[in-house]
């Protein structure tokens, strides 16, 4: 074999080597951007992960709120039932009061003492 036939076969095995050390620059350079978008990722949903116990949060007490405001509708919805009652028995009372003041006048022939 001849000087000139070792040195480009030399200069093959050396520009092969360029390339593979090329293209595994390549591919470190792609898991960095990868690793970066990982970190990236993570972070953004570390932050997401905050806000949504936040809001869960918030929630829980807006919601204790409405069931407090439930419970007051309710009881007002009572109260306001029984004291129709409550009017419509004293006008009852009262009514039966002027009756039974009638009827002592009418058999007395005097208004009650």
């Amino acid at each position: 074999m001849s000087d000139a036939s070792v040195e480009r076969t030399l200069g093959q095995i050396l520009g092969e080597l360029k390339g593979i050390d090329d293209r595994l620059q390549r591919a470190d350079d792609s898991r960095a951007v990868v690793h970066r978008r990982l970190d990236e990722f993570s972070t953004r949903l570390s932050h997401m992960e905050g806000e949504v116990d936040a809001t869960k949060q918030k929630i829980e007490q807006m919601q204790a709120v409405t069931d407090d405001v439930v419970k007051l509708r309710t009881q007002a919805q009572g109260a306001g039932t029984l004291g129709r009652w409550l009017v419509r028995l004293g006008i009852g009372v009262v009514t039966l009061a002027g009756w039974i003041i009638g009827v002592y006048t009418w058999l007395t022939g005097r208004p009650p003492p």
